[in-house]
């Protein structure tokens, strides 16, 4: 066999390696996430330490055991981030995990939601089952 005449076998690799390397191109790079920790809460003001995220953004607070509450960013201050919980608070204790969620502030759009009603986070409220959108907006 000579390398001017590649056998099928090498045409369908090479195929594939360029399919493999086109898919690559399309994967958005990543940043690690960096979990925080609760440790404070007064009234609906809860402080967290050990995480970023950008004002307006969200957080999940996840306790030893119960339910996870989803919190919204108010404020800062040196390494501190101040949070507004999204639901009921009850069960949060300290050191609970902080985790920053990425674009939460996005709602998808697109003929799905004709006819449909929907919360400020995009969540329905009509008891008809989630919404299934392929563009976001922010």
């Amino acid at each position: 066999m000579s390398d001017a005449n590649p056998t099928a076998l090498e045409v369908r690799s090479q195929d594939l390696a360029s399919k493999i390397t086109g898919l690559g191109s399309q994967l958005a790079p990543t940043a690690p996430v960096l979990e925080g920790r609760l440790v404070r809460m007064v009234g609906l003001t809860f402080e967290a330490v050990g995480c970023q995220a950008a004002m307006g953004s969200r957080c999940r607070i996840v306790p030893d055991s119960g339910q996870s509450v989803d919190a919204e960013v108010v404020g800062f201050s040196d390494a501190k981030l101040y949070l507004m919980p999204i639901g009921d608070s009850r069960g949060l204790t300290p050191n609970a995990r902080v985790i920053p969620l990425p674009d939460t502030d996005r709602v998808g759009v697109g003929p799905a939601l004709l006819g449909r009603v929907i919360d400020g986070a995009g969540t329905p409220l009509d008891s008809k089952g989630p919404i299934f959108t392929e563009i976001g907006r922010a």
